[in-house]
């Protein structure tokens, strides 16, 4: 009879977690769908990228927001474009025409 009560509960408290595991990837799957909003205006921004990084802009102020890593990524970029000694324009002009919105 004690295997028995043992089961239940055990199945009881496996069908809990699967459930609450289920309930956060869907907040997790929303969150990631949802559009970051501007510290400055609270609107949505757009997502720019550049050279494979994408930015946060606020399409009001023109403000950019950065998440970790990507200021290092950028860097990285610029560095290689340096070493391949590709013409036309550097990674810093791209960069700040397309913030600017005139790429």
């Amino acid at each position: 009879m004690t295997n028995a009560w043992d089961d239940m509960k055990r199945a009881k408290e496996d069908s809990y977690f699967e459930k609450k595991n289920k309930e956060a990837l869907n907040r997790l799957s929303n969150k990631q769908q949802q559009s970051r909003l501007s510290p400055i205006t609270g609107k949505p921004m757009e997502q720019v990228v550049i050279h494979g990084v994408v930015i946060d802009r606020c399409q009001d102020t023109g403000g950019i927001w950065l998440d970790a890593g990507e200021l290092e990524q950028l860097v990285e970029a610029s560095k290689n474009e340096k070493t391949e000694a590709s013409k036309g324009e550097s990674l810093l002009a791209s960069f700040l025409k397309t913030l600017s919105g005139k790429s």
